[in-house]
């Protein structure tokens, strides 16, 4: 709306704008007069929610397929986080909100898109854990993925092949992913491969001496990358940074990188200072990338009432 030509079209979108966030969609009326028929939001045809098995990271976390979401050992954080598609630093609340974990099992309504889900979540979880939310403005530190003095070492992603194609048969040693299409193979050097389709490669390999992570994407933008960063800073830092890119690098690349297990201190001091000289620092040097950190206002949705859920 904000593109169209038309100074009155303009000021009624933000009448409008105004009237939904006061009274609700109901208070919105067209040009002509006539009230205006809100979409009906997505929502599961139906869910089950459970606390959580004993975490196994073979199964941790939210899987999508065509008819299923799954949310496996999710505290209320990471939930908030898909639905709303935002950073653990940007949802704030209770010490609940991440030392309970949940099991969701959501089926999808036929027909329905992917880019739905987390609206589907959000309703979930408004009915189910009678969640309610203000969100404020706050200066926190960030960190901006930008180039190094010496420029991008960066190369670009080889044009997509025939094995991108996800509906094409299994190869010998390939399986899928739960109910994905995604396909993972195990290699002989001990490292797993995952064929994500369209969306490239992913092969990583665990250093048990360094208990370090060994990840190499055959496809990934800057912008995928710097969001993904505070999970391969080490111990904390994904609770308490965010990420920007500010590279201007446009589409695709190869990155490889080195990074702690989350989870495990950062020994190496990469949690405390992303710019040091900590394995994941080594990693983006040799891409011809670096960390600066900024301060600057985010939105934090600050949880204001919540309830644990009924299961079914």
């Amino acid at each position: 709306m904000r593109h169209a030509s038309r100074h009155f079209i303009r000021v009624c979108c933000v009448v409008c704008t105004i009237a939904i966030t006061l009274f609700g969609a109901g208070a919105c009326v067209s040009a002509q007069g006539a009230p205006a028929t809100p979409a009906a939001a997505p929502a599961f045809e139906v869910a089950t929610i459970k606390p959580a098995a004993p975490f196994d990271p073979k199964v941790f976390g939210p899987h999508i397929s065509a008819t299923r979401a799954t949310y496996t050992y999710q505290s209320l954080r990471d939930l908030i986080e898909v639905a709303y598609q935002v950073k653990p630093p940007q949802v704030s609340g209770s010490k609940s909100i991440d030392s309970e974990h949940f099991d969701i099992v959501a089926t999808i309504p036929e027909g329905a898109a992917k880019e739905d889900v987390p609206r589907m979540l959000q309703a979930l979880l408004k009915e189910r854990f009678k969640l309610a939310f203000h969100i404020e403005k706050r200066e926190q530190q960030t960190y901006a993925l930008v180039v190094g003095k010496n420029g991008a070492k960066l190369k670009p992603s080889p044009p997509d092949s025939l094995e991108s194609d996800p509906d094409a048969p299994l190869k010998p040693g390939e399986s899928y992913i739960g109910d994905t299409k995604s396909k993972i193979v195990k290699n002989q050097d001990g490292s797993s491969t995952v064929n994500m389709g369209k969306r490239g490669t992913l092969t990583n390999r665990f250093d048990r001496e360094s208990m370090t992570m060994h990840e190499e994407r055959s496809k990934m933008t800057m912008e995928e990358l710097a969001g993904e960063l505070p999970v391969r800073m080490g111990a904390g830092a994904y609770e308490k940074y965010t990420v920007v890119d500010e590279t201007g690098l446009k589409g695709n690349y190869q990155v490889a990188m080195d990074y702690p297990m989350r989870g495990r201190p950062a020994s190496d001091g990469v949690a405390s200072d992303p710019e040091g000289t900590g394995a994941l620092t080594r990693s983006l040097d040799a891409m011809g990338l670096k960390l600066e950190k900024r301060t600057a206002p985010i939105d934090v949705y600050v949880i204001d009432h919540v309830e644990k859920p009924s299961e079914n």
